[in-house]
Order: C-alpha cells, then sequence, then structure tokens
C-alpha cells in the first residue's frame, strides 16, 4: 500500500459528489430555554466522513514526517497566514506540508463548523490529496 492511499483512494467518490455535505438547521424548535435550538452543523456523505478519518490514518502512518504538528510546519513553510495558506502552490510543496495543510483544515472543522465543506467546495482539499497522490506515484 502507498503511503497516502487511505487518502487517495477516495478522490472518485469526492470528485462524483456536487456537493459536499448539507448544512443542517433546526426549524423544530423555539430556542427558549425549555425548548432550545441544536446549532447549526454540517452533514456529511459517507465519503467525505471517510476523508476525515483517513487524514488521520495518514498522519498516524507517517509520522516520520512531523506533519501532526500542522502549525509549526505551515509556520515553517511560510503558510501562517491564511492568505498564504489559501495561495499556496502545491505542486511546489512536500507531503509533509501538503499533510499538514489537510490535517489544519481537518482540525479547524472541530472549532469552526463548515470547514472542511469549504476546502471540499473550493476544490483545495481534492487538490491537495492529488498531489499527494502524484507523490505516491513519484515515489514508487
Amino acid at each position: 500500500m502507498k503511503r497516502f492511499e487511505p487518502l487517495t483512494s477516495l478522490i472518485p467518490a469526492l470528485e462524483a459528489e456536487e456537493t459536499h455535505g448539507q448544512w443542517i438547521l433546526d426549524h423544530e424548535h423555539a430556542g427558549t430555554d425549555d425548548d432550545p435550538i441544536q446549532m447549526p452543523f454540517v452533514g456529511y456523505t459517507v465519503a467525505e466522513t471517510e476523508l476525515v478519518k483517513a487524514v488521520y490514518i495518514c498522519d498516524h502512518n507517517n509520522p516520520d514526517l512531523g506533519s501532526h504538528d500542522y502549525f509549526d510546519v505551515l509556520e515553517e513553510y511560510g503558510l501562517d497566514d491564511q492568505e498564504a495558506f489559501n495561495n499556496a502552490d502545491v505542486i511546489q510543496l512536500d507531503a509533509r506540508c501538503v499533510l499538514a495543510m489537510i490535517l489544519y483544515v481537518i482540525r479547524a472543522d472541530r472549532f469552526c463548523e463548515g470547514t472542511v465543506k469549504e476546502y471540499l467546495d473550493n476544490g483545495k482539499l481534492l487538490e491537495w490529496a492529488k498531489r499527494l497522490r502524484e507523490i505516491d506515484d513519484m515515489e514508487g
């Protein structure tokens, strides 16, 4: 098995989806103390849920990359501000940095619901996954 196959094997399923997740809004409750409203959240498909699991598997299986400390990695590569991060030329980046970028988005979603959806919708997560597939192919 190639290094990033748990993640890259999901590329076709993610590409096949027209939309990535759906915002779930609570229209059934009044928003009172006795009947609170559930906070909005994104409901993901199986492929998107598997994506998150696969990223953690790739991180766990590649400790030599040190991508788990994604903040430090992004800072090292000069991608520690949002503009630089979003405009990074992924073709110029190695596996360590690309995996750190993906981890950053996955972890950010835990604190800012919808981040994974945003990066799937804008194509960045797929672009980064494809870069990891290229790196896997180059390594044989």
